[in-house]
This record gives structure tokens, C-alpha cells and sequence, in this order.
């Protein structure tokens, strides 16, 4: 043998421990290194992409939104987690049934989700919780009662129904108290650049029936809602929106 040839010797059961312990770690810290550039590059693009379609709308946007309330249910439930396509409507058209994620009508309010319902010089109306497009109802058929206990404790009794839009999608909305004020609406012709914006959980959104709302106009509606990232139980994780 030459002073040339390397000696190997034989691994023991401590030395084939350690190196495997050593492996795990190297293998540990590489995807911690990933999780953290990943991450960081998230809340980069969350930071730096902010702002509206043109500068006259509010910066409020983002690219990932933790819905609170029960606007969109039964669509998007409260406490999930959605993605959206950035600046979607500021190249495409608002049509009829799509979700938008629209920047707040006063300076002291935070972004809302909501569906479009009515375009630009649509005679749009509520009664008894059926909503009315150009004179017509629209197809609405019901599916269900349940009766969902308050934050409060109280009993809240909810019919579920599927909407269809003319030349539009078919969803689910729910409604509380078809009788209510919110239900039953004097007919408004929306205006020129402007949208009548609903959301699905009808006595839980605060939109385009309100006086303070109104129809919204065209810039203050940005990003399209895609994907459901997280909820509550996992048959709400990584879901479609339709």
C-alpha cells in the first residue's frame, strides 16, 4: 500500500448515528432557509403591492384577505383566508356575478367583498329578498332553513337559495328576514361607471342597499377573489371560488 492510499475505516454504529443526525439537521436547516425566503418574499410582495388602478383609490389592497364577517356567506365563510388576482379589473370588465374585492367608500373604513349584480344603467331592486334586474326577478329557487345560533346566543333563523343572474353564474345566498328593511328596496338605476355590488350573506352585507354606499364606481373595484387558502375545517382548505 502507498502512503498515497487513504484508509477508510469501518463505520460503527455511534459514527453511522451521528452522521445521520448530522444529515437530519443539514436537511432541517435547508428547508427553514426555504420556509424563511419564501416568507420573505411574501410579505415583500404583500408590502409593495398595495395600491388600486389608478392613484385616486385608496391603498388597501393585498394579495392574500382574512374575511371577518358573513358578507359572502355562504360563498366564503368568516375567519377564512382568500387569494385574489391582483388588479384584476383594472384590465377586465366587471361582469355581472363576478366577486370583487372593492376598495372603502370613506376614508374611515377598511376594503369589502361583494358580488356584482347590476352594470351600468341596470334598474336594479329588492322584494321580499328577491332581487330584480330591469324589471325581471331573477331565477331564485330555495333549497333550505336552518336555524345558526348568535354571537350573542340568540337564535338567527336563515333560508339558503340559488341565484341566477341573466347571462350569469348560479350561486348560493342566504337571507335572514326576507320582510326586513334590506330585503325590500326602491328601484335604482345604477349610474354611468358605476356597479350595484350585493353579497351573498344578504342580511349580513353592508353594500350597495345601503344610502351610504350606493352604487360603487368602477375605480374603487380592483381584485377578483380565486381561491379559498384556509378555513376552518379542511374541506375549506385550498378551495375554488366560483
Amino acid at each position: 500500500m502507498s502512503d498515497d492510499d487513504e484508509v477508510t475505516e469501518p463505520e460503527t454504529p455511534r459514527s453511522r448515528r451521528d452522521r445521520r443526525r448530522r444529515e437530519r439537521w443539514t436537511g432541517l436547516g435547508t428547508a427553514l432557509a426555504l420556509v424563511a425566503m419564501v416568507g420573505f418574499g411574501i410579505a415583500l410582495w404583500h408590502v409593495a403591492d398595495h395600491g388600486g388602478c389608478d392613484e385616486e383609490t385608496p391603498a388597501v389592497f393585498s394579495h392574500f384577505y382574512h374575511v371577518t364577517d358573513g358578507t359572502m356567506s355562504p360563498q366564503i365563510l368568516p375567519g377564512e383566508w382568500i387569494w385574489v388576482r391582483r388588479r384584476y379589473y383594472c384590465t377586465s370588465a366587471p361582469q355581472r356575478g363576478n366577486l370583487a374585492v372593492l376598495a372603502p367608500t370613506r376614508a374611515d373604513e377598511h376594503y369589502w367583498l361583494g358580488r356584482i349584480v347590476g352594470l351600468p344603467g341596470d334598474r336594479v331592486q329588492i322584494q321580499n329578498g328577491r332581487l330584480a334586474i330591469n324589471g325581471t326577478p331573477v331565477e331564485q329557487e330555495w333549497l333550505q332553513s336552518e336555524i345558526h345560533d348568535r354571537p350573542s346566543g340568540a337564535p338567527r333563523h336563515v333560508s339558503l337559495f340559488t341565484e341566477s343572474l341573466p347571462r350569469g353564474p348560479r350561486y348560493r345566498i342566504e337571507i335572514d328576514d326576507p320582510h326586513g328593511a334590506m330585503e325590500n328596496t326602491a328601484e335604482i338605476t345604477v349610474p354611468a361607471d358605476h356597479y350595484y355590488v350585493l353579497g351573498d350573506g344578504r342580511d349580513q352585507s353592508y353594500d350597495s342597499r345601503a344610502p351610504a354606499v350606493g352604487p360603487v364606481p368602477r375605480a374603487l373595484i380592483v381584485d377578483r377573489p380565486v381561491w379559498i387558502l384556509w378555513g376552518e375545517t379542511w374541506n375549506r382548505v385550498i378551495r375554488r371560488i366560483q
